[in-house]
């Protein structure tokens, strides 16, 4: 059993990364050269060869932050791209909170990713509110981020204890506040008390999880958008005059979901389809929304797909995981050290999503080269990022080279721990 740690405040410095020069550089440094040649249309057969080559070696991990920066360098062109595209539309981070007072609702902000973010959009001015379960963390959550205010006389940071898989209840908390929020992030979710093999899981607790996961994003975003509809009916018509801001007010909806949406790992069966519910729950917002769309308003859904980071639950978490989704996940350690060295921290993850909320980005993945690649063999009918480019040559690498090689890996992990339990 891992022992429980103190979690640092925004900016401590805590060191979460490995450096870049370890064991297996000189195939991170091929696999970072055949990538970017790849992607230019250069050297694409290479691009696979290289990748499976240090994940057969071992000399790669998915979630590393060496393979973060292999990734990063692949889709160099991809970002210089977006940033031509959008370099005439964005808008400083500071137009969006500190000029116009917005407030923030954040579910599951009393701890981990929630709070982490709370922590960042009171840093930049920002009303937050927090809605949790728990009393008495959100009270220590709301004094943290109550310290990070930058105008504590003019900032107003509130905490609201509820039960978000309760629809009504979630209703009502929102309706209660002194402010209409102009962004929503829903962070609340969890699994550390379902995890395990399907036939090891009780029905209750397949149920919990989809409520924990699944039902206390969708009730939050239902009450937001509810309350946001009936408040622009109360100025009907395209004049903007009545909007605090000089064009159509934002309002945001950010689902902090998984990368467990993008593939099935055993021993999170339970987990897995309560985010791949909330992956399709934004999908189809995404589109549903164009439809109340004003010259007063617009409405924009992003969904932001992280792997494993630390954070309280995640902790939790590897007290109740079977052997073998440890071993498939990396997190087969014996110290929270050793973690720490493997995973960013909440505070990093936090700050990478925050960031892409403000550039438009509807898919929110970059902060793992294992959810970044995963998603490009997983698009479907999302838009994919930037022109598009790099992810369709990623999606041909990835289902026809890596996903083939990772699928057969793991064929054969399950077959080796059905022989091992039964020794």
């Amino acid at each position: 059993m891992l022992e429980r740690p103190s979690f640092p405040r925004l900016g401590a410095g805590t060191r979460h990364h490995r450096p870049l020069g370890q064991t297996g550089e000189g195939s991170d440094w091929l696999l970072a050269f055949t990538g970017i040649s790849g992607i230019a249309g250069m050297m694409i057969p290479y691009v696979p060869w290289g990748l499976i080559r240090a994940m057969q070696r071992g000399s790669i991990e998915l979630t590393s932050p060496r393979g973060v920066w292999i990734f990063n360098c692949a889709i160099l062109p991809s970002r210089l791209h977006r940033t031509v595209e959008r370099k005439g539309n964005m808008k400083p981070d500071q137009d969006l909170f500190g000029k116009t007072s917005r407030t923030a609702f954040v579910t599951g902000g009393s701890g981990g990713l929630g709070k982490a973010i709370s922590n960042i959009l009171a840093a930049r001015g920002a009303n937050v509110t927090i809605f949790a379960r728990r009393p008495g963390p959100l009270a220590d959550a709301q004094n943290e981020i109550g310290g990070n205010c930058v105008d504590a006389d003019r900032q107003e940071i509130d905490a609201v204890a509820v039960d978000m898989a309760d629809a009504s209840a979630v209703s009502d908390a929102f309706r209660s506040q002194p402010r209409i929020a102009d962004f929503l992030y829903c962070c609340a979710g969890g699994n550390h008390a379902e995890n395990g093999f399907f036939i090891d899981l009780q029905a209750t607790q397949l149920d919990s999880c989809m409520k924990n996961n699944y039902y206390s994003t969708a009730y939050a975003a239902k009450a937001m958008l509810d309350i946001w509809v009936e408040d622009d009916k109360k100025y009907p018509g395209t004049d903007v005059s009545t909007s605090d801001t000089t064009g159509p007010k934002p309002r945001r909806i950010v689902f902090a979901n998984s990368a467990a949406a993008f593939l099935g790992l055993p021993g999170s069966v339970a987990y897995t389809p309560a985010k791949s519910a909330v992956r399709a729950l934004a999908d189809t917002l995404r589109l549903e929304v164009l439809r109340h769309n004003s010259a007063r308003t617009t409405y924009t859904i992003h969904i932001a797909f992280p792997a494993d980071f630390i954070s309280p639950g995640f902790v939790l978490e590897q007290d109740t995981k079977p052997d073998l989704t440890k071993r498939i996940q990396g997190t087969n350690v014996a110290t929270f050290a050793q973690l720490e060295e493997k995973f960013p921290s909440s505070e990093k993850v936090a700050q990478g999503i925050v960031a892409r909320v403000d550039r438009g980005d509807f898919i929110i993945c970059e902060d793992s080269l294992a959810a970044s690649l995963l998603f490009t063999n997983m698009v479907g009918l999302s838009p994919k990022r930037g022109l598009g480019i790099v992810d369709s040559l990623w999606s041909v690498v990835m289902g026809w080279f890596v996903v083939p090689v990772l699928r057969r890996r793991w064929e054969k992990m399950c077959r080796e721990d059905a022989i091992n339990r039964l020794r």
